[in-house]
């Protein structure tokens, strides 16, 4: 079964607004550039791997959801070393409805375990679940701004939100039936 494009950059982005939004008492990544990595099961575990620079406000962990993305019912609970963090979004006409496991310290590294389900299914896609590692590396490369992402393979995308993703998923399908 083939993964959209959009459905696993949409799962990205619901991660991302997780740690943009963490309450002030629980422990925040330090700013500095983080080297992530994600893979998603439904996708035979591919994933990307990429680097992204960190300024002190959490929002440029990873990009911000488009502007037809909104959450409700966040909630964030420890358990032991654990962060558990739930929510309701509305995204591209579909629910999603995302819960999210995390250790770790959080400041300099973690993992997580990220189960999104879309109701109605997104692209088709009714359920993914997504790795996450994050590792912070050191202080972001000289001339690199808070948000800017390097994906691995890739050269520098700064202004990440300015990709327009349903063009690159057209491609990615035309690819796909050569």
């Amino acid at each position: 079964m083939k993964t959209p494009f959009l459905t696993v950059c949409m799962s990205t982005l619901l991660v991302g607004s997780a740690f943009a939004q963490i309450p002030a008492d629980m422990p925040r990544p330090d700013p500095g550039l983080w080297q992530m990595q994600t893979s998603i099961v439904q996708m035979g575990g591919m994933g990307m791997s990429y680097r992204v620079c960190i300024g002190d406000d959490v929002d440029d962990l990873l990009m911000q959801p488009e502007e037809d993305v909104e959450c409700r019912d966040l909630s964030y609970r420890r358990d032991g070393n654990r962060l558990i963090y739930n929510a309701t979004c509305d995204a591209d006409g579909s629910e999603a409805k995302v819960e999210g496991v995390f250790t770790g310290d959080v400041r300099r590294s973690y993992q997580g375990n990220i189960t999104t389900t879309f109701t109605p299914p997104l692209e088709g896609i009714a359920r993914t679940d997504m790795t996450l590692e994050a590792q912070w590396v050191g202080a972001c490369a000289p001339g690199q701004q808070a948000g800017d992402v390097i994906i691995d393979g890739m050269p520098g995308l700064p202004g990440m939100g300015e990709i327009d993703l349903e063009a690159i998923m057209k491609q990615l399908e035309q690819m796909q039936r050569r």
